[in-house]
């Protein structure tokens, strides 16, 4: 069984931000997608900052996945069925290898059903959204999530803005202390 220290379930700029991040700080992280993710269904992107000509969404996931994967995020491309607590964290059950982690990142507008079987209340317009303090942290410790789900904008630059939030967020509770992440 696999265990990392961060699973993020969802596979879209807010996931893959998290991602990226977390595995530039050294933290094991695991991004389970089943290409769901809206920009797959979007042909081009012309208001995402560094890409003044725009780039089709399908492109711009496969960046962040090919860049997050070379920082040591794995890439999971299964399904998450369901997580639960187990004793030294949470157990998640996939429709491959079952694996455990310490953090769970919720990252996918699609997946609800994961947040309410954690006990995560729906609220919002529609009663789709995830409620999150400042730190992207849920109801449920060690729980965060990122994105769409908790109700921001459904913008890429937002939701990736909000996926490096919240793995900063991690970060700075693992290691206790500020975190900064910039090249020298």
């Amino acid at each position: 069984m696999s265990r990392y220290q961060v699973a993020v379930v969802g596979g879209g700029v807010a996931g893959l931000s998290a991602a990226l991040f977390l595995a530039r700080a050294t933290i094991s992280v695991a991004v389970y997608d089943q290409h769901e993710s809206s920009l797959y269904r979007v042909s081009r992107v012309n208001n995402y900052l560094g890409f003044p000509d725009g780039i089709g969404g399908p492109e711009l996931i496969d960046l962040g996945r090919r860049q997050a994967a070379r920082f040591g995020a794995t890439l999971r491309d299964e399904d998450v069925v369901a997580i639960s607590r187990a004793p030294n964290g949470f157990a998640l059950s996939t429709t491959g290898e079952p694996s455990e982690s310490d953090y769970v990142i919720l990252a996918s507008n699609k997946r609800t059903d994961i947040a309410q079987a954690l006990g995560l209340e729906l609220g919002g317009h529609g009663a789709r959204f995830v409620s999150v303090d400042a730190d992207g942290q849920t109801a449920v410790d060690r729980v965060y999530a990122a994105g769409r789900l908790t109700g921001l904008p459904s913008q890429a630059n937002i939701s990736a803005g909000d996926g490096a939030k919240v793995a900063i967020s991690i970060i700075e509770r693992v290691r206790g202390g500020y975190y900064v992440d910039h090249d020298t």
